[in-house]
């Protein structure tokens, strides 16, 4: 028995038989390892070019390598005794044609170096050939990835040294999984269980001639990966890789990159295509031109996508919004502002400069009293003293003097009511009362009678020589001694009492 359970390895050395099944499977385990890493080596450059991509109607050839696992059958008492490798390598290839509706068949073909440890024999190659057809199914489960289930028949074909050949049916089913990296490379992962009706039935009879050998079914699993290329044999008019059937943009120039939809990639997603882009990078929400570039309406180098100020005028200088900009706050941009530094609230001119139109210096956005006639002395308000009294409510006019105890008018007070007229005339809403006063000197009857008809002829000189002014607009009245400004006691207060006021009323 001891004899059974040994056997002669390559070297020559008799060792145990599971020591050098060991060997045996750790050679072909490591090369599969090896085809493995070929694969993945080979594919790294195709996952970096990968884009959404799906298999449709066509022709598939595959390269694959895998493991098989082969089960060793029972043995009949009195039988000889050997064994099977139970891990061996497995390579092949296979060809198929998908049809439109997602059924594939195809044909296939492997080989595996299988090992036969005989009675005190050694190793005994058997070489195993499958081939056969398969009749599948794809699962579309994202636009790179499908999944299949397949089922199909053939012949397994071993051929063991020094023994006839035998050939056996087998049928199998199984599944797996396909990852495209572009239109026509894929990842092809495989599992499928061959099933064998009568497994090295005639190779067992051959080593044991004269035992009646009774027929085994046996379950063998393959598992394996490979490479498919898949050549879609639907039209594809533009030749972009999409079928006329499934391309949403059938007319993509020749040589343009296009999406899983056959429409030519727009990398920034601003509705030009990347071929005729000519500014790539474009950010979201951009409006853009027919080439792609932001469009800028107002040449302002703000894009209108994000320009707040898309009218911005030619030549202004703008901010990062967009709007032009106004250092001094004129609403002039700085870009045609002749003046820069206006003052606040100010009125400017075009260029930016301000106005004044009355020319007292006083700039019409601050001016009180636009009108003043030219060369009048004014406050910083803009308006004269006469004007700036009116504002007030109340000009009062010391300087209108008149003959002693009379009511005539001297030539320098006929001056003055005519600054009064014209600052009267620049302001058609004022009603005004004209008040007469007189210092304390003389009788109160007679101060309180001068001041009513001084106050008249200030009346009648206003209206007769200023026509404009409207009688209308006038109240006229006399106070007499009743109501100084000044004291009495000194000659200056006395003048300053000698008064004219003009009193606005609304």
């Amino acid at each position: 028995m001891e004899q059974r359970r040994r056997l002669v390895t390559s070297a020559g050395k008799d060792v145990p038989r599971n020591v050098a099944l060991k060997e045996v499977s750790a050679v072909r385990s490591s090369g599969t390892l090896a085809v493995f890493i070929v694969l993945l080596a080979t594919s790294g450059d195709l996952v970096a070019q990968y884009s959404s991509r799906r298999g449709g109607e066509g022709v598939e050839v595959e390269g694959y390598a895998g493991v098989f696992f082969p089960k060793e059958p029972a043995f009949q008492p009195g039988e000889l005794g050997f064994n099977l490798d139970p891990r061996d390598i497995l390579v092949g290839g296979r060809l198929g044609y998908t049809f439109p509706l997602n059924f594939f068949v195809q044909g296939e073909f492997g080989y595996s170096p299988m090992a036969l440890v005989e009675n005190g024999g050694g190793v005994r190659n058997i070489n195993t050939v499958v081939y056969g057809g398969s009749l599948g199914y794809n699962f579309q489960v994202a636009s790179p990835a499908q999944l299949f289930l397949l089922g199909g028949a053939g012949v397994i074909h071993w051929d063991p040294d020094g023994l006839p050949q035998e050939n056996q049916l087998r049928l199998h089913v199984g599944g797996g999984a396909r990852f495209f990296l572009t239109r026509v490379v894929a990842i092809r992962i495989e599992a499928r269980d061959h099933i064998v009706p009568a497994t090295m039935s005639k190779t067992r009879q051959n080593l044991a001639p004269g035992i009646a050998v009774t027929d085994e079914l046996t379950h063998n699993l393959e598992v394996s990966g490979g490479i498919s290329l898949f050549f879609d044999t639907r039209r594809d008019s533009d030749r972009d890789g999409i079928a006329d059937d499934a391309d949403r943009c059938p007319g993509t120039p020749r040589g343009v990159l296009s999406d899983a939809r056959g429409c030519p990639l727009d990398g920034d997603a601003d509705g030009v295509e990347d071929y005729r882009d000519r500014c790539a990078g474009t950010p979201a929400t951009v409006s853009v031109d027919a080439s792609g570039c932001a469009l800028d309406v107002d040449g302002d180098g703000v894009p209108d996508g994000r320009d707040l100020c898309p009218n911005t005028e030619a030549g202004a200088q703008v901010d990062a919004n967009g709007c032009a900009l106004d250092s001094d706050g004129d609403r002039v941009p700085d870009g045609r502002d002749a003046c820069a530094g206006t003052p606040a609230g100010a009125q400017v001119d075009e260029t930016g400069c301000v106005l004044d139109l009355d020319g007292d210096g006083v700039s019409n956005g601050t001016d009180r009293c636009p009108s003043t006639p030219t060369g009048r002395a004014v406050n910083e308000e803009g308006c004269s003293r006469i004007e700036a009294g009116l504002e007030a409510g109340r000009l009062i006019l010391s300087e209108i003097s008149f003959e002693t105890n009379s009511a005539n008018l001297n030539e320098e007070s006929r001056r003055i009511l005519d600054e009064v007229a014209e600052a009267l005339l620049a302001r058609p809403d004022l009603e005004i009362e004209i008040q007469g006063h007189t210092d304390s000197v003389g009788s109160a009857a007679a101060n309180l009678r001068l001041s009513d008809r001084r106050a008249q002829a200030v009346y009648e000189y206003l209206i007769r020589n200023h026509s404009n002014l409207g009688p209308g607009r006038f109240v006229v009245r006399g106070f007499g001694e009743t109501s100084p400004i000044a004291s009495n006691d000194t000659a200056s207060g006395r003048r300053a009492n000698r008064r004219v006021e003009f009193v606005v009323m609304n």
